[in-house]
């Protein structure tokens, strides 16, 4: 009996839940939305998403770093890029523009660990500018977060094909239409439950929105109450 509760007492704990924040689209900044000294000052381990060739990428990804966050490229495809995307095959002038753009990015936003995608509907699913896409961005070294803008995206599984790091976001905090606290309250519980079931999950909010940023500002230290540990999207790499 004595070995018995013995063995019980020396069970490892279980591992706490974890939950990484993405928040995208920094480098685009307006006078309505949350100012980014806000964002920066935010007591959690969050991934923050530059986006190239905007006001206030240098400025942002600098900032990024100097607060302690994660900093990665919001790579966008379409519609910001003209893509022909053929079907069942990749376009030579396809590759050579988001080659150009991801160079750009890497030059503009130093020190990023890895990239993820803004918007992208149409490119994310078709499967050969993804292969296409993640073949140039292997020798980069940098991981790839799946933002999921659709269910059919390819994305993932080509980066993994091409042996990159990689994840899939869960769930987005917030939307265009719908971005009040509430709302990113419902959320965000959403993506711990999973995250209670999976034992780890990613939630991608933007941060031009008071709401996300309230949200997060409330509910992030209730979170780490309940057992939930934050931490950046590499700590949940495939």
């Amino acid at each position: 009996m004595r070995k018995i509760i013995l063995g019980i007492l020396l069970l490892p704990a279980a591992a706490a839940p974890r939950l990484a924040v993405v928040i995208d689209d920094f480098g685009l900044t307006y006078p309505k939305n949350v100012p980014d000294e806000k964002w920066m000052a935010l007591d959690l381990p969050m991934t923050f998403a530059v986006m190239p060739e905007s006001p206030r990428t240098a400025r942002a990804a600098k900032e990024t770093l100097a607060a302690g966050k994660e900093l990665i490229i919001h790579f966008p495809f379409d519609p910001f890029l003209s893509l022909e995307l053929p079907p069942g095959r990749v376009s030579p002038e396809d590759l050579r523009k988001v080659l150009e753009l991801l160079d750009k990015s890497l030059k503009q936003i130093p020190g990023a660990k890895g990239l993820n995608n803004h918007r992208s509907y149409r490119a994310t699913r078709h499967r050969p500018l993804m292969e296409g896409f993640m073949k140039l961005l292997k020798p980069k070294g940098l991981y790839f977060l799946d933002s999921l803008v659709s269910s059919k995206s390819a994305a993932f599984e080509e980066a993994r094909k091409a042996s990159i790091p990689a994840a899939v976001n869960a769930i987005f905090l917030d939307e265009a239409k719908v971005h009040d606290k509430p709302f990113c309250q419902k959320m965000l519980r959403r993506a711990a439950s999973l995250a209670r079931k999976r034992g780890e999950a990613i939630a991608i909010g933007h941060h031009y929105f008071w709401g996300t940023y309230e949200c997060l500002l409330e509910e992030g230290p209730k979170l780490r109450k309940e057992g939930f540990e934050f931490v950046f999207a590499s700590a949940l790499l495939k």
